[in-house]
């Protein structure tokens, strides 16, 4: 068991055992008694709902310890099982995320290289097309950008909003072969 028993015994060794966080997506009443949270993994990404008897203080955007005693287990959550609440405010709280943990987002703009001959890591954000992704590579040059401030202003781009949508997509659809979230986020599962 975890600590504040946040897994049951099948999920120590799974996706979620190394998740250290919640943010919350959406409280939902669930009858007989009690909520359920909608929420976001950290740092890690998974959409996850727990239980909790009495929301009292939780809101959406709600940072919340695994080991806290007010929720129950969590367990992964598909995409299309989301409150219209939580499936509004994903991206959001997917930009917020990254904003609290750039290094481990902006490795992908730092990494990023050719998937094939005709297509480029970068054109997998929206619209980034073939000679965006060119120029985008030319600017990086040999040593990368430290921020996402220096990407925002070398290509002219919002990129922690287009890496937010690009995770949202692939969580929305699981079955995209190129997923960034496992690629960059996920290494290690």
């Amino acid at each position: 068991m975890h600590a504040g028993g946040a897994f049951d015994s099948a999920d120590e060794e799974g996706p979620l055992a190394n998740e250290t966080h919640i943010r919350v997506l959406d409280i939902t009443e669930r009858r007989p008694f009690g909520f359920e949270i909608q929420a976001i993994s950290e740092p890690r990404l998974y959409i996850v709902r727990a239980r909790v008897d009495k929301p009292g203080e939780l809101t959406s955007s709600s940072r919340i310890e695994l080991d806290d005693s007010r929720i129950g287990p969590i367990s992964r959550l598909r995409f299309r099982d989301l409150s219209p609440v939580a499936s509004d405010s994903i991206i959001d709280e997917i930009v917020s995320l990254i904003e609290a943990d750039p290094e481990r987002h902006l490795n992908f703009y730092n990494r990023a290289n050719a998937i094939s001959l005709k297509i480029h890591a970068f054109q997998l954000l929206s619209g980034i097309g073939s000679s965006k992704a060119q120029k985008m590579v030319q600017s990086r040059g040999g040593a990368g950008w430290m921020s996402f401030e220096e990407v925002d202003a070398a290509c002219e781009i919002d990129s922690i909003r287009l890496l937010a949508e690009r995770y949202h997509r692939e969580m929305e659809d699981p079955s995209n072969n190129l997923r960034l979230l496992d690629l960059m986020i996920r290494t290690d599962d």
